[in-house]
């Protein structure tokens, strides 16, 4: 009885704390998702002032906006307030004292003030007018009052730096309530002119909090590192000492969630993640390049993740002792359940990290512990996203940060890439054409065809830029035979276009026609953009001449038009035609550019790219009616259907009329893109 027993409660007492285990583990990897999701809503309440007094500021200085012309700067500052619905004042104060301001009176009401200094009486002349009806400021009132700007924390505080300054928790002048602030100073020929501020009541930062879940009762706060108290979900942000309003500590705050984290959080250093008592805790800073000395606090009752679990395993550990000989039994049996859903948990855990996301069996078997399936439920929606993620950036990039573990940081490599650049001939016109469901529908059908063609030879679609596509083969892994890659990919696409536009046709649509630039060489490739948001891409000067390449299939008539970097990579392994020396818009150095006609052939195309050849060594000696023979030789080779061999011979003949000077190289230069 005793080994029953034994044997029955160490499995009971196993399987309870491997379930303790798994859940911590699982609450570890949970919180920090949590908790950057939480700041990166809080920013993004926040943000918006960054960019809007950046833009401010530059419309100052290129003088489209006057900081002096009032009227024109209140309705400008209405504009701001109704475009941002988390803004409550927009304003400006300048060195005269004078102060510009609109601000939310209520969800419907915007107010315009206008204070000018009176030197003699040492007061402000205060105007208030209200926004109408028919979006105008109409006068409501007037009346002198003690104010000057630049007495203010929010004009002071930005006066003596550079950057925009965020500022600690006041209260408003005119309706004691409590606010902060985003300013930034006005510079004009070499001096202070005056301060943009926007400014925020604090209740709309606390309803904006009220709105975050958090399991099914917790609360997240916003904390000042001197405790201040900044956003709080009830609003609970002042208090009355003295006959005066004053803001809330976090250590004496009444709340005993926030009270709580905020001392645990002291106590134990500054962790990100902590618990005390029946609650969970998250603390995490804004960023330091937000300029926000702020932190973001999440406390949650454990029981709204832990309860049932804990229960539950209580539950089976007393049943598993009670039951003797069935216990022991039915506690392997949990015990082998339980941790062969763990193996299988940890294995897809492994195959998420490795960027592996087929559907597997896992979520599909369940489990008798509820914990489980919804731990299996989780990395299936896990699963789902990240598949949704890797159709907005290049898959193998995603899988190879994934499998090394690092961060993806700013900064490029010098690689030799080939850049393919594909655009929609005539588009506009074909978009007035189409209904926007069938345009969409199209675009989407032709979009699929051109990233499936670059994916099948080893690709990465870089980015779709209205109609067009931008593809480089080469990074994130490099390819030996990339330009090879690329005019396969190139051809692919030309076919299934045209497939397409033989149904289009049939169901009564325009077709589409593409056209497609390819060249070859060192590009600067990596991590462009800002530390919170960037784009892996490919810069330099290698990629504008493949989209010059592109635009440049219109004036010879031709589909696919390559660099010579490329057609050197291909050559032999493709049939080609030398189309002419040109300098495209932008480059004074002319190369030669090529027409990718097709794999390798006998017939007739092959026959006329070596024609053209030809044509185009005794165009550039000069000897202009042999090569204007020569290009019409071309052109009935492909039995009239060629534009490029009508250009060159239609060129030999001007120049026979017209010659051109002795320093002409026979390179041609292109005024447009």
């Amino acid at each position: 009885m005793a080994l029953i027993l034994l044997a029955a409660g160490a499995t009971g007492v196993s399987a309870y704390r491997s379930s303790r285990r798994a859940l911590a583990s699982l609450w570890n990897g949970l919180s920090g998702q949590v908790a950057d999701n939480i700041t990166e809503r809080a920013l993004r309440f926040l943000e918006p002032a960054v960019p809007y007094l950046e833009l401010t500021e530059h419309l100052a200085e290129e003088g489209r906006i006057d900081p002096d012309d009032r009227v024109a700067i209140l309705n400008y500052f209405k504009v701001a307030i109704e475009a941002n619905p988390a803004f409550t004042w927009a304003s400006y104060g300048d060195e005269t004292g004078t102060y510009v301001s609109a601000y939310r009176y209520s969800a419907d009401k915007i107010y315009g003030t206008l204070r000018h200094q009176l030197p003699e009486e040492k007061t402000a002349l205060w105007n208030d007018s209200i926004l109408g009806d028919d979006g105008k400021f109409h006068h409501s009132r007037s009346k002198k009052e003690v104010y000057d700007p630049r007495t203010r924390s929010w004009y002071q505080s930005a006066a003596k730096v550079d950057e925009g300054v965020w500022g600690q928790p006041f209260l408003f002048t005119s309706h004691k309530q409590p606010g902060f602030f985003y300013s930034k100073r006005f510079m004009k020929d070499g001096k202070l002119h005056g301060v943009w501020a926007v400014q925020w009541e604090v209740k709309y930062l606390s309803d904006f909090l009220a709105t975050i879940p958090l399991g099914q009762t917790g609360r997240v706060y916003v904390v000042a590192k001197d405790g201040t108290v900044v956003g709080h979900p009830k609003f609970e942000v002042l208090h009355d000492k003295d006959g005066q309003q004053q803001f809330l500590k976090a250590g004496e705050h009444p709340d005993e969630m926030l009270r709580g984290a905020w001392d645990e959080w002291q106590r134990r250093g500054n962790p990100e993640r902590f618990h005390f008592g029946p609650y969970l805790g998250l603390a995490q800073p804004f960023g330091k390049h937000t300029g926000i000395d702020w932190i973001v606090f999440g406390v949650v009752p454990a029981d709204d993740f832990f309860g049932e679990a804990r229960r539950q395993a209580t539950i089976a550990l007393i049943i598993s002792s009670a039951c003797l000989l069935l216990a022991v039994l039915f506690g392997a049996f949990l015990a082998n359940g339980i941790s062969r859903a763990l193996r299988g948990m940890s294995v897809e855990m492994e195959q998420i990290g490795r960027f592996d996301l087929h559907d597997r069996a896992l979520a599909a078997q369940g489990s008798i512990l509820r914990e489980v399936n919804v731990m299996g439920d989780a990395a299936q929606r896990m699963k789902s996203s990240l598949r949704s993620f890797g159709k907005y950036v290049p898959t193998r990039l995603v899988k190879e940060l994934m499998q090394s573990g690092r961060e993806a940081v700013l900064g490029g490599d010098k690689r030799n890439l080939t850049i393919l650049f594909c655009d929609i001939a005539g588009f506009t016109t074909i978009s007035e054409q189409m209904a926007p469901e069938a345009l969409v529908d199209a675009l989407a059908e032709y979009f699929a065809s051109a990233s499936d063609a670059v994916h099948e030879t080893g690709g990465t679609v870089d980015k779709f830029i209205g109609d067009a596509i931008m593809a480089f083969w080469g990074a994130p892994q490099e390819i030996d035979d990339a330009p090879l890659r690329a005019c396969r990919a190139a051809l692919a696409i030309q076919e299934k276009v045209r497939a397409m536009s033989e149904r289009w046709v049939a169901m009564g649509r325009p077709k589409f026609e593409v056209r497609i630039g390819i060249n070859t060489g060192e590009c600067i490739v990596g991590n462009i953009g800002s530390r919170s948001r960037m784009n892996y891409t490919a810069m330099g000067d290698s990629v504008n001449l493949a989209s010059r390449l592109e635009g440049l299939n219109k004036v010879y008539g031709t589909k696919i038009m390559l660099g010579d970097a490329t057609a050197q990579a291909v050559k032999g392994r493709m049939v080609l035609r030398p189309l002419d020396f040109v300098a495209v818009k932008g480059k004074h150095t002319a190369s030669l550019v090529h027409e990718l006609v097709g794999e390798l052939s006998d017939g007739p195309a092959a026959r006329a790219a070596v024609l053209h050849a030809s044509a185009l060594e005794l165009y550039r000696a000069r000897s202009f009616a042999g090569a204007a023979d020569k290009f019409d030789e071309v052109v009935r080779t492909l039995e009239g259907r060629d534009d490029a061999a009508k250009v060159m011979a239609a060129r030999c003949r001007h120049y026979l009329a017209e010659p051109p000077p002795q320093a002409w190289d026979g390179s041609t230069a292109m005024k447009e893109k």
